[in-house]
């Protein structure tokens, strides 16, 4: 899928965003998830990445770079790599992914963390190098 082009979103992007990250949660908090859109895209550290297809997006990933304190370097957090229903399993998750790592790479981060509860995730993870680093656990909702 070599015509797929990935870019940072803007902020006129938002409501876009969130229809793909609806796909996945289906929760009714369509609102809410619009402005926090558009916070994550105000603060630094904060890259929302999109894959577009003939115009129309098809993919979103979010990651934070972020000073590590504990090991004295920079790092970097993929938070969630979502593509619509309708164009899986076609190379767009690869290329966000690639896309991703040279921006984190660029960025001066010595590493790339991701989690994820999807298993095919975890095989594109797995197959394009990330290694088991620990457990994610979470306490919530508070």
């Amino acid at each position: 899928m070599n015509d797929v082009a990935i870019r940072l979103a803007r902020g006129d992007d938002a409501e876009t965003i969130e229809a793909v990250i609806n796909q996945w949660t289906r929760t009714d908090k369509r609102r809410e998830r619009v402005e926090k859109i558009r916070e994550a895209l105000r603060r630094d550290g904060y890259k929302i990445m999109v894959a577009e297809l003939e115009g129309k997006m098809v993919g979103v990933l979010l990651m934070v770079l972020y000073p590590d304190v504990m090991f004295g370097d920079d790092g970097s957090h993929i938070l969630f790599l979502l593509v619509d229903k309708d164009h899986r399993r076609k190379g767009v998750a690869s290329k966000l992914l690639e896309k991703a790592i040279e921006t984190a790479k660029g960025e001066g981060a010595a590493e790339v963390h991701v989690d994820t509860m999807n298993p095919e995730a975890e095989q594109l993870y797995r197959e394009r190098g990330f290694k088991d680093d620990g457990a994610m656990l979470c306490l919530g909702p508070l």
